[in-house]
């Protein structure tokens, strides 16, 4: 698949969310970059215990109880006991074809009014 930094579409958005072959943590960290006005990097580094699930919507919060688990400390975006890394992140994004500043740009492009 050839990278493109357009921003993702709410099908394509759609289509990697409900793909379960992809790591939680990414299609996670994906969703709150679409709904959000989060940078990566301040997503990355979120620990568990900073995160309220109420603040977030169904689906999120879903995919945060999956990520969490049960965990009660550490980073909220971990692969193993390690806090997912910018590199980890880009790369799983560009694996499925985005940069990984597609989905806030996609996200934001959506939530304008038309």
């Amino acid at each position: 698949m050839n990278l493109t930094a357009d921003p993702v579409t709410p099908d394509r958005l759609e289509e990697l969310l409900g793909d379960r072959s992809i790591a939680t943590v990414h299609r996670a960290l994906w969703l709150l970059l679409w709904e959000g006005e989060f940078p990566v990097f301040e997503l990355l580094s979120l620990d568990v215990q900073a995160v309220n699930l109420e603040d977030f919507g169904e689906r999120a919060a879903g995919l945060l109880r999956e990520l969490i688990a049960d965990r009660e400390s550490g980073p909220l975006f971990a692969v193993g006991d390690r806090m997912l890394s910018w590199e980890q992140a880009v790369q799983a994004a560009q694996e499925h074809g985005h940069d990984i500043h597609a989905f806030r740009t996609g996200g934001k492009l959506h939530r304008q009014p038309g």
